[in-house]
Formats: C-alpha cells, sequence, structure tokens
C-alpha cells in the first residue's frame, strides 16, 4: 500500500475512532463556549487522551479556522496519535509556528513511523526494504540540517537508527552506533537493544550479542524473538549446553496448543514449535544428525506445508549427505514459499554439489541481487566463489626409516624421502571445465650407491583438463619426466580418470596412468617404470559410515606386474558437539608375477595386511567458517608376506587442521610406524603439510 494511502487511513481511523468516544466526551467537544478552548485541550493533551483532544481541536478551528495556536496543537496533536507525516505537512506549512525543539520532535516521529512501516511484512520481495530505504534518505535529510551537537543530543532518532540498520541488514553499521553511544554512557531502550543484539549475532560478536540478549531477555521478557536470537548467540559461541537449556525453558513456558476461554478448540502455539524447531536445528549443528532427521520428519509428516519444516530437513539430509534428498524439500519449500531465502539457499548448494551450476547460478544471481546482505547469501557466496573459482594445493611430505639394529634398511623408500608438489585448477569455465596444471618432486636416498649414498628423483610436470557435469566427473592430461633415471626416449606421460556418481551413497571410479608416479622409485632407479590401473567403489549411506574397494594393477616395464585388491571401513563410534571417535579397519592383499629375488626392487611375491584402529577428531576452537582441530589416529594389526611370515605393525598419527576461511586449510601431521621388509623390522617416522585454497 502507498504510504499515503496508509496515512490517509490512520487518519480517517483516528477521527472514526473519535466520533465513537462516549457521550459526555462528545458532548464537551460539540459546545462552543466563549471562554478560550486551549486549557481544556491542553488538559486533555496532559491527560494523554489524544483523540478527544484532536476532537476538540477540529471543533474549535470550525469556530475559528485561522486560529494559529489551534493549528499548532493539531501537528503536535496527530504526531501523538501516530500520524507522523500528515503532522510533518502541517509543519512545513507554517514552519514559523513551531520551536525548534518541536521541529526535531516532528521530524523525529516521521522518522520513526517510516521505520515502523518498514518493519511490516512487504507486498513483495522486491519492494521488501522500500520504507526502510525511504527512512534512510528521511534521515539524511534530517541530519542535513543538524549541528553534530544536535545529532547527538537527538537519542532517539539514533535509537530508531539501530533499528533501520538492522532491517537493512547493515550490521556493521549498526554496531558502530552501538559502540558510539556506549561510549557516551547512553542506557538504549530496550526495542533497540534486542535488534542490537541481532545485528551484534550477524556481524559475528556472539560472545557480546549474549550479553546484551540476556539483558533484554531479563528486562523484556516477553519479547520472544530476543529469546531464540539468545539461544542461537550461545550456539555460535561454541556454548551448546546454554542453548538448549535456553530452548527447553521457551518450550516450557509455552504450551503446544492454547485454549481461550470460552473457544470451541484450542489453537497451534507458533511460539512452541518455534522453540522445538530451533531446538533440533541447535542440536543439529552440535552433531546431533540422527535425532534431528528423526525428529524433523515426524513433524514433516503432520505439518508437510511448512516451508520451513521442509527447508530445516533439506539441511539436516545434505548434513547428513544425502543431497538428492536434501535438493527435493529445498524445492518443496521454494514452491510453498517462494520467498525462503533458506530453501533457495540450499538449492543453489545441492545443485552445485551435484556439479549443476547451470541450474544453481539462476537462483544464485537471483539472491545477489535482492538479499545480498542476508547473513545465509553471504555465506553462499563465499562458498561459491570458493567452490568456482581458482583452486590450488600445495604439499610436501618427508620420511626418514631405520632399520632394527643399525643395519641396511630394506624400505622402498630408502632412508630418507620426500615429496613435494604443486596442483592447480583453473575457475569454471562454461560451468563443466577447468584447466589443470601440476608439478611434482619425489626423491629417496638408497644407501647402496656408489658413493655409499644415492640420491633417486622422479621430477615432472604436466598440464591437463577436467570436466564435471551431473554425474559424471572426467580428467585427462599429460606430464613430462625431467631426470636422468629413464633412459628410455620417450619420457611422456598420460593419465585419464573418471568418477560416477549412482546416487548419494554409491560412487565408482577409474583411472589409467601411463608412467604413473606411483611405481617405486627403487624400479625408476633402475630405469624401470610403470603404467597404473584402477577400479574403486565407495558407499557413503550417511556421513557416519563409510565403505570403500579398490583394485589396482602395476604394469612394469621389466615385465613385472603386481596386482593389489583393498577394502577399508569407517563407522562412527561416539559424537558430541566438538569431539566425533571413529572406529576404522582395512585389509589389503596384492601379488607379483615375477619372484622376489628377480626384480631389483622390493616386490613380494603375495603379501596381506589387516589393520583396525580408532581416530580421535577433537575440534578444538571454532569461530564460524574458521577452526582448529586436532586428529589422533592409531592402529595395528598383522602385515604377511610370503617366505618371511606374519608380523604385528603398529602406526600411529597425530595431526593439525588450519581452517582460516572457507576454502583455506591448512594440514600438518607427523606419524610414526614399524613396518615389516622382508622379514626386517624397521622403524619410520615422517611429516607432511598441505595448504588448499578453494573448495571441491
Amino acid at each position: 500500500m502507498p504510504i499515503q494511502h496508509r496515512l490517509a487511513l490512520s487518519i480517517a481511523l483516528a477521527t472514526a475512532t473519535a466520533t465513537c468516544l462516549p457521550a459526555s466526551v462528545l458532548a464537551a467537544t460539540r459546545q462552543q463556549p466563549a471562554t478560550d478552548p486551549l486549557p481544556e485541550i491542553e488538559r486533555l493533551r496532559a491527560d494523554r487522551q489524544w483523540l478527544a483532544a484532536l476532537a476538540r481541536i477540529e471543533s474549535a478551528q470550525s469556530a475559528s479556522p485561522g486560529d494559529e495556536r489551534l493549528y499548532r496543537l493539531q501537528a503536535l496533536t496527530l504526531a501523538d496519535l501516530g500520524g507522523a507525516d500528515r503532522a510533518w505537512t502541517l509543519y512545513q506549512a507554517r514552519p514559523q509556528l513551531f520551536s525548534a525543539d518541536e521541529r526535531q520532535r516532528l521530524q523525529s516521529d516521521r522518522f520513526a513511523r517510516r521505520v515502523l512501516w518498514g518493519t511490516l511484512f512487504p507486498e513483495s520481495e522486491a519492494q521488501r526494504l522500500t520504507e526502510m530505504r525511504q527512512a534512510r534518505s528521511l534521515l539524511e535529510q534530517q541530519r542535513a540540517d543538524q549541528t553534530p551537537a544536535q545529532q547527538q543530543a537527538d537519542l532517539r532518532t539514533r535509537f530508531d537508527e539501530l533499528v533501520m540498520l538492522n532491517h537493512l541488514e547493515r550490521h556493521a553499521e549498526a554496531v558502530q552506533r552501538y559502540r558510539a553511544l556506549q561510549a557516551e554512557n547512553v542506557q538504549l531502550p530496550m526495542y533497540a537493544l534486542a535488534k542490537i543484539g541481532a545485528s551484534l549475532l550477524a556481524d559475528k560478536h556472539p560472545e557480546e550479542a549474549a550479553q546484551v540478549l540476556e539483558h533484554v531477555v531479563r528486562e523484556w521478557p516477553e519479547d520472544q524473538d530476543s529469546q531464540l536470537q539468545l539461544a542461537y548467540a550461545y550456539s555460535e559461541a561454541e556454548r551448546f549446553d546454554d542453548a538448549h537449556a535456553q530452548l527447553q525453558k521457551i518450550k516450557a513456558a509455552q504450551p503446544a496448543f492454547v485454549r481461550v476461554k470460552g473457544a470451541k478448540e484450542s489453537h497451534e502455539n507458533w511460539r512452541h514449535y518455534d522453540a522445538d524447531s530451533h531446538l533440533t536445528m541447535i542440536g543439529l549443528y552440535g552433531e546431533d544428525t540422527v535425532g534431528a532427521q528423526k525428529y524433523l520428519e515426524s513433524l514433516a509428516a503432520i505439518g508437510p506445508g511448512n516451508a520451513g519444516l521442509q527447508t530445516d530437513l533439506g539441511v539436516t539430509y545434505q548434513k547428513r549427505g544425502w543431497t538428492d534428498r536434501a535438493l527435493e524439500r529445498f524445492r518443496m519449500a521454494s514452491t510453498q514459499e517462494p520467498t525462503d531465502v533458506g530453501a533457495r539457499v540450499g538449492q543453489v548448494g545441492a545443485y552445485v554439489q551435484h556439479n549443476r551450476v547451470d541450474l544453481a547460478r539462476p537462483i544464485h544471481d537471483e539472491l545477489i541481487e535482492r538479499r545480498a546482505r542476508d547473513v545465509q547469501v553471504k555465506q553462499m557466496t563465499e562458498s561459491w566463489d570458493s567452490r568456482l573459482g581458482w583452486q590450488w594445493l600445495i604439499g610436501s611430505s618427508f620420511g626418514r626409516s631405520d632399520a632394527r639394529g643399525g643395519g641396511a634398511t630394506a624400505s622402498p623408500l630408502g632412508t630418507r624421502d620426500a615429496e613435494h608438489r604443486v596442483e592447480i585448477r583453473s575457475p569454471l569455465i562454461h560451468d563443466r571445465w577447468r584447466l589443470t596444471a601440476h608439478a611434482r618432486d619425489a626423491w629417496a636416498d638408497y644407501p647402496d650407491g656408489a658413493f655409499g649414498k644415492e640420491r633417486v628423483h622422479d621430477r615432472r610436470a604436466g598440464v591437463g583438463a577436467l570436466y564435471v557435469y551431473d554425474r559424471l566427473s572426467l580428467g585427462f592430461g599429460v606430464d613430462r619426466a625431467n631426470d636422468r633415471w629413464l633412459d628410455r626416449g620417450d619420457r611422456t606421460g598420460y593419465y585419464a580418470d573418471a568418477d560416477w556418481r549412482f546416487n548419494d551413497a554409491w560412487y565408482g571410479t577409474a583411472s589409467w596412468y601411463r608412467g604413473t608416479p606411483e611405481a617405486s622409485l627403487q624400479a625408476r632407479r633402475n630405469a624401470i617404470d610403470a603404467d597404473a590401473l584402477s577400479l574403486g567403489l565407495r558407499y557413503t549411506p550417511n556421513e557416519r559410515t563409510r565403505l570403500g574397494a579398490t583394485a589396482q594393477q602395476l604394469r612394469y616395464s621389466d615385465d613385472n606386474t603386481r596386482t593389489a585388491f583393498g577394502l577399508n571401513a569407517e563407522q562412527r563410534l561416539y559424537t558430541r558437539p566438538h569431539l566425533l571417535i571413529d572406529g576404522l579397519a582395512d585389509l589389503a592383499t596384492s601379488r607379483a608375477s615375477r619372484r622376489d629375488s628377480q626384480v631389483p626392487y622390493f616386490n613380494p611375491s603375495r603379501d596381506a595386511s589387516l589393520n583396525l584402529g580408532v581416530r580421535f577428531d577433537h575440534l578444538a576452537w571454532r569461530r564460524y567458517q574458521r577452526h582448529f582441530r586436532q586428529r589422533l589416529t592409531a592402529q595395528a594389526g598383522p602385515y604377511w608376506q610370503r617366505g618371511y611370515g606374519s608380523h604385528w605393525v603398529p602406526q600411529l598419527r597425530y595431526e593439525h587442521e588450519w581452517r582460516f576461511a572457507t576454502g583455506r586449510t591448512l594440514n600438518y601431521g607427523v606419524n610414526w610406524s614399524r613396518p615389516v621388509y622382508d622379514g626386517v623390522r624397521e622403524q619410520r617416522l615422517g611429516f607432511d603439510l598441505s595448504f588448499r585454497w578453494g573448495e571441491e
């Protein structure tokens, strides 16, 4: 509704209400006393009987239409009634009748009323912030006529400005204005402080937001929004127990159904539902994915037409790794409520996850155009840029192997080894293609060289391309070896790999590499290289369970073929907000076509291993997209090699993960093991480090 129509409606309602006053009041207003009507009008105004005062003013004006005193009181009384725009219009027609303080008050009333209109439901999403933008223009005009001292003294306008900035989603500016008021020791009214609590939370100051919202909830307990915001402030400050207690408190205070005395049936209490649904979502963020899924599915069975509920269920499915199911729920929510931001953001994430950027882009662009300042949209934009932009990886690893008793090592990695690599991917081209480049230098020291130690390198660099669309991911490229160890003329390697997504749970992989870098450096030392062919199948029914199977064949240039099979499994054993414990198991076996003694590299004719272990994943610190995790993995199991029997092999790994922002992750760790080669027990100590830019 246009603003002028709403103002006319306000005045009409005020006038209509005045006609419904008690008969004694109407009789008083119809009298035309010979005495001055101002004392009676001032008395009615002092008693805050604005409608009666306005009726008496208009009655007196009919007798004295040019009375300046009545004109002035009419404008002030209209402002008291909420007719701020009409009052301002009267002021502009005869500004000389008003004092400077009255002028400031009328300006402040007009701004406050426009801010209030801006908090109401919009006619359309495109007009969502129209009223608030108009309020901001009014504020700029108002302050253009004020000195800095007057602006500072106009506290009411400064309070309303906080509300305006919050609704405009200019949270950083709202926080800045709040800090200025704090520096002046100004106490904010609860309505403004509640909005500041929300802006502090949106601007990623959860601890301070919690303090502010605790004060609001204590002093203004009827404000339901602040009670819910407080729970999220606790959650985002990693205080999940406090968040849970806060929501349980709201839920206990609000019965599921409300019965009004004399009503035939009860009514749904949406405050109870809000507390219930937020309790479930905070539990989800605290890793209770199973509980959140079960509860939201039970609610969705009762209320399938609830768009917010469908969005929450989609978020839960996405966290569980079920992108297809999540996308279905997000679409349902968008059909029911086309302006639901969460549902549209969820669709963008699901489409990108499934390599359908062509379907995600229109939704993404519309959200950027209309809701760029929304917190969810900002997070979506960061993830979008990270997934579709430049991606690169830098990594290094170092290792040392020592034979037991100080003897010569039989390790295929030598006494010392290292690998340095760089991988780069271009931004996504036409929503499907990337150009790639890579470089690698792997080396190992062997103790029996001509000069007591010999270092063998595998240096290579290459380029390629990656095609991703829907279920298919296909990569291919070439690289070139640049070292002296291969004496054949053609040192060019070729590779191709493909991934196929059958559904949310099943993935298949296949790859071929001519001149693979996975070949033994011992073999390379003797001018022997290898081609590799591998197949893989992965089953991930949910985020807590993972099974995989691989088959690989290395075909060495000396006519030796090594064939290997592997099975691996991970199962979540314990889940808490800051600690995850997983059980690990892997089984591997391999065989060679040539006997060990016939080749100049470690080549068991047959071997097998079984490893069982556990991994502790501790989230030590988190601040939105940033976090620090530490992981400890312990494994042990038997390794069997034909001709040398079976030996137990223990393994330990401790690592850190620093996430500095979306798509910027640093990992480093140390590992220790006691492997056995040709019956010789060895000790290996290693260190590795990698930094990744961009999300895959």
